[in-house]
């Protein structure tokens, strides 16, 4: 019988958590032969009532299992959440969102449809819109692609979903094939959710559900959250816009030698973004300039593609050192 496991972070979570877990444990599944595993809740050294809260749901569901990791970041304490997991199927959890009651199902359906007729033998994974709301539950937003102007279809095109990231962590479903191939993220990635999107898009299948199936929580200690972005700061605040830009830029340009140091073969239709990236610091202007305009990599919004042009013309170019 397969089983559908949860991995969730946690620190100083102790305001919501519980609400988050009893939402997972309401969660309908209506798929045949398919159970909720474990609910593994790796807590990062919480200095707040978190663990005992965590203890006590245990006490009452024998699936819920706290464990506690010593290693600081998120990235650490999602890795260590989704190594205890030996299930044919994973789900990324935060602390502090509730959960739609058809989520799991909803979302594993669309898993099983990508996989193709039970097939596990490659790389999959489904993520879905959310829901933003305040930290009462009242509505900010209805969509979180729309707000954060997102086209979550990004992840289909390497030059993409190398630049930036579409997927929201905390919505994620994925099969173990992606465990054992993606894992451990490393520490020079940006963040979990992309290293496991870029792995899977780029050695498997992925897709997206258009549908909201969570309340996404903001709240004064969101470690990443729903910002407000509009178009006007651009021009109010353009220094910082392109720090901004340029440190992004810099990181993705990390995470993508990371993501070639790793894995050494890459398919053909990754190659060239990544490449370029890795690459992008020690280019000539000139050389920049020609590979925007074939758009090996490339910004989705028309201000990003402004300020990456913008990076390419006045970024200093590194002498790489033999």
């Amino acid at each position: 019988m397969p089983k559908i496991d949860i991995a969730l972070a946690s620190y100083n979570g102790e305001k919501y958590i519980s609400d988050q877990i009893a939402s997972i444990l309401a969660n309908e599944i209506m798929l045949k032969d398919f159970s909720l595993g474990d609910i593994i809740i790796s807590d990062n050294m919480s200095t707040d009532g978190t663990a005992a809260i965590v203890s006590e749901i245990a006490r009452q569901h024998p699936n819920v299992r706290l464990l506690i990791n010593e290693e600081r970041g998120v990235i650490s304490n999602f890795n260590h959440a989704i190594k205890n997991s030996t299930a044919d199927y994973i789900m990324l959890s935060d602390q502090d969102d509730i959960w739609f009651n058809n989520k799991i199902h909803k979302t594993i359906k669309k898993l099983l449809e990508v996989e193709g007729d039970g097939d596990r033998s490659s790389s999959a994974l489904v993520f879905t819109d959310l829901t933003v709301t305040d930290s009462k539950l009242n509505t900010i937003s209805a969509s979180f692609f729309q707000s954060q102007k997102i086209k979550p279809d990004g992840y289909k095109a390497a030059k993409n979903i190398f630049f930036s990231n579409v997927a929201p962590g905390c919505t994620m479903a994925f099969n173990r094939q992606l465990v054992e191939l993606a894992l451990p993220v490393p520490e020079q990635a940006v963040m979990h959710d992309w290293w496991l999107i870029l792995v899977a898009s780029t050695f498997g299948k992925v897709a997206h559900i258009s549908d909201p199936t969570i309340f996404y929580r903001q709240h004064e200690n969101n470690q990443v959250g729903a910002k407000k972005r509009r178009y006007r700061d651009l021009l109010f605040s353009p220094r910082v816009k392109y720090a901004l830009a340029k440190n992004s830029l810099n990181n993705a340009a990390k995470q993508a030698a990371s993501f070639k140091y790793r894995f050494g073969s890459i398919p053909k239709h990754s190659v060239e973004a990544i490449d370029f990236l890795v690459e992008f610091g020690a280019m000539s202007k000139l050389k920049r300039l020609a590979g925007l305009k074939t758009k090996k990599i490339e910004n989705r919004t028309f201000f990003g593609t402004v300020i990456l042009y913008l990076l390419a013309l006045t970024m200093p170019t590194i002498k790489q050192t033999k």
